[in-house]
């Protein structure tokens, strides 16, 4: 369970740090670099929600069997 959480944490913090700098990075407007990284931000998004959900649900289900 520990290593779910820190995976998706590095993986949502990833895609802050990719989306930040496809913003802040002057070289990067009118590129399809930029689009490559900001899919890849969104990508990364999708799979850390997901992870998220996952975990939620995983949680739910051991205090279940606890209870």
């Amino acid at each position: 369970m520990k290593n779910k959480v820190r995976r998706t944490v590095l993986m949502l913090l990833v895609a802050v740090i990719l989306f930040s700098a496809s913003m802040a990075i002057p070289a990067l407007y009118h590129s399809k670099w930029k689009d490559l990284v900001q899919g890849a931000a969104l990508g990364l998004t999708i799979a850390g929600i997901i992870s998220i959900i996952t975990l939620i649900i995983d949680y739910l289900r051991e205090t279940k069997k606890g209870a």
